[in-house]
């Protein structure tokens, strides 16, 4: 079980690269089509023209149904070497010089020598399966030559094939012709032959002449030549003899007929000759296609792949956890807020939905973090702007006035303060003017200045007028004197930082607030920055709670309820 879940994980895995870099797989599978496309119609078309032959076994040099003069070790061997020989340099030079295929581009050849090996590169020679049928195939750019090319070939070659085969039948003809007025050398030659040496006739004839033989032998020992038994011995052994030179005598007349009758046949022919081709068998723009699509699939996967080895970015908590070592408080999906809403109108709404839920999520965390813990004031930072720590800002202080503690939201950022058109109020007066201010009592009258939103128990102090120097501002005991006070007339204070890299404000806002909230982009944080940054938070003597990851893609679900039971449902 555990195993097959694994499979489904890494399958959801590499799904998940895919369709996150799916613009790169489809700019690469249309790179690889108009590739494939712009090969098919620059490369010049090939015809391929084709001879059906039919090549029986060779049986010209065969004497009998039982013993041949020349054996053939099997019928691979046989058939392998008539196509060896359908390749040969001088069948297929005699085709070259027969066409005058020099005169043409693909077959020309800088000096006087012919290139055979252009003409035998062109051939192909395809067996048709169990059967005695071959294919031979030429292809060429001019579908005629192919044609041509073809037709000749096979034609020399059965010609050729009927010419070694008469060339044989004569000589072994021509030699048993001249044995009849032979000498007895030539008389044994013919006593050897398999034919007179494996006949049962014959070999009872001898058997009994080496009897008879015998006979004679003991015979002499006791009489004369001229001794009647003597003389009656002889004559059965000169019997025995003409008997076997008969038999022998018509063994090679069989075989001269047999021969002969090579001269009426041939084991090669052709079955259907070739035909100009219509049209090109390549290149195949269909096939083309397919391949340049199934390129482009597979080289789209591979860069996805290399792309996400690469990507030094936090892309979810596995990430957050693994590169970063940081506990995972939540996430934030993507809002884009209407004309007439703002940042924070989601928290707003009545009927829950996944962005506000992931808010309220955050929050919990947040309330878990906090256990135990009186004062509870918060940084949220991040190692570079534009990460959405304000959106975070906003949407967290508003969740958590929202349970009915008194929550301040601090503008923290001097430099570039944005939470004034966030909750669209005025920055004339903010913590700028509270820290510039010599007054005491501005500093505990901070419940005062801060700005009342239309969310119950929801406080804002915007950061005022920019100050030409922030870092000499917040490097005061103004700032600690701020908290404290902020932390006496509320519950919960949340200050809105401004990034850690490169600025030095959020380190000395660090000097006064010890626990903190790192933002991160989903997919576009680097993993380098973010550690830079935290090993400053680290240094400062800030606690880094955990993570937040923002701006999170939904992957296209809806929240909602039904019947007091919420739900996802899939977007159409």
């Amino acid at each position: 079980m555990e195993e097959t879940q694994n499979r489904d994980l890494d399958l959801f895995y590499y799904v998940n690269i895919t369709l996150k870099r799916l613009w790169l797989v489809f700019f690469t599978v249309l790179a690889c089509v108009l590739i494939s496309l712009i090969v098919s119609f620059m490369t010049k078309p090939v015809y391929k023209a084709s001879v059906l032959m039919m090549i029986d076994r060779e049986n010209a040099a065969r004497i009998d149904t039982q013993s041949s003069v020349t054996s053939w070790t099997s019928d691979e061997d046989y058939y392998r070497t008539q196509y060896k020989m359908l390749e040969s340099r001088s069948l297929l030079s005699g085709v070259y010089d027969e066409l005058d295929l020099g005169k043409y581009d693909e077959f020309r050849t800088k000096g006087l020598e012919r290139n055979i090996d252009k003409l035998r590169k062109k051939i192909k020679i395809v067996p048709v399966v169990r059967s005695r049928l071959v294919n031979l195939e030429v292809s060429s750019v001019d579908a005629e030559l192919s044609a041509k090319i073809a037709n000749t070939l096979a034609r020399n070659y059965v010609a050729g094939n009927i010419s070694n085969r008469v060339l044989i039948a004569k000589d072994l003809v021509n030699a048993l012709n001249n044995s009849d007025k032979s000498s007895a050398q030539e008389k044994n030659l013919l006593n050897s032959m398999p034919q007179v040496v494996n006949n049962e006739l014959i070999k009872k004839y001898k058997e009994q002449q080496t009897d008879f033989e015998i006979q004679k032998a003991r015979l002499s020992g006791r009489y004369t030549a001229h001794h009647p038994e003597v003389i009656s011995v002889q004559k059965q052994i000169d019997t025995i003899k003409y008997k076997i030179e008969d038999e022998t005598a018509k063994i090679v007349q069989s075989v001269k007929i047999d021969l002969s009758g090579q001269f009426l046949g041939n084991n090669v022919r052709i079955v259907d000759s070739a035909l100009v081709p219509l049209k090109p068998y390549k290149p195949n723009k269909k096939i083309n296609l397919a391949i340049g699509f199934a390129a482009g699939c597979f080289l789209g996967f591979i860069f996805a792949l290399i792309a996400d080895l690469l990507d030094r970015t936090v892309k979810n908590s596995e990430d957050l956890e693994t590169k970063l070592a940081l506990p995972f408080l939540g996430l934030t999906y993507s809002y884009k807020p209407q004309k007439k809403q703002t940042e924070y109108s989601l928290m707003r709404e009545s009927s829950p939905n996944l962005s506000a839920e992931a808010i309220r999520s955050v929050r919990t965390m947040l309330d878990f973090a906090f256990a135990g813990v009186k004062e509870k004031t918060v940084l949220i930072a991040s190692s570079v702007q534009g990460e959405g720590k304000s959106y975070l800002s906003s949407n967290l202080s508003a969740a958590i006035a929202q349970t009915g503690a008194k929550t301040l939201l601090v503008d923290g950022d001097l430099r570039r303060s944005r939470l004034h058109k966030i909750f669209r109020i005025e920055n004339l007066n903010g913590l700028s003017s509270i820290l510039l201010s010599s007054d005491v009592k501005a500093m505990n009258d901070i419940e005062n200045a801060a700005i009342k939103t239309e969310i119950k128990n929801l406080y804002v102090l915007p950061a005022g007028e920019h100050p030409p120097n922030p870092a000499e501002l917040l490097n005061t005991p103004k700032l600690k004197a701020f908290i404290e006070a902020a932390g006496k007339h509320f519950d919960n204070v949340i200050i809105d930082c401004p990034a850690v890299l490169p600025i030095t404000d959020t380190l000395l806002w660090g000097k006064c607030v010890k626990n903190s909230i790192f933002v991160i982009k989903a997919s576009s944080t680097n993993v380098n920055l973010a550690k830079t940054a935290l090993d400053h938070l680290k240094k400062a003597g800030v606690n880094v709670l955990g993570a937040v990851i923002t701006m999170y893609k939904s992957k296209g679900f809806k929240y909602g309820y039904y019947k007091d039971r919420y739900y996802y449902k899939d977007e159409e």
